[in-house]
């Protein structure tokens, strides 16, 4: 009898285990989604090799949102178009200069925004229907 009643514990452990793991990574997901975005579409004319879909945008070194999409401007195919959000909260201005950085020695790239002065205006996401 003793036996089973090890396999019944071991079983209800694994279980309990399960569904604690389930809902830690259910509550994960919803602290991402939970956030406001406001979307803009930066055109860079030079190679983005190594930006890719999930890669960070950073505001003096600080994420603040990721890229959600790249691709070639259709009547200047030398142009890339990035489509990025970034937390509503953040003020970004008219000033702010958009630029590409080595994110570590992969070769992996982020979008790096730097400048904006308080007294610029804030620039509204240019884009109406995100993804």
């Amino acid at each position: 009898m003793e036996p089973k009643a090890h396999h019944v514990i071991i079983g209800l452990f694994t279980l309990l285990a399960f569904v604690a793991a389930l809902l830690f990574a259910l509550w994960l997901a919803k602290t991402t989604t939970d956030r406001d975005w406001s979307y803009y579409q930066i055109g860079f004319n030079q190679p983005v090799s190594g930006l890719s879909k999930g890669n960070p945008v950073l505001y003096s070194g600080v994420q603040v949102g990721d890229v959600v999409e790249l691709k070639l401007n259709p009547r200047d195919p030398s142009q890339v178009r990035v489509l990025i959000r970034v937390d509503k909260n953040i003020p970004i201005r008219e000033n702010t200069q958009a630029s590409l950085v080595l994110a570590n020695i992969t070769g992996s790239m982020s979008v790096q925004f730097s400048g904006g002065t308080p007294d610029s205006p804030e620039l509204i996401g240019d884009i109406n229907d995100p993804p």
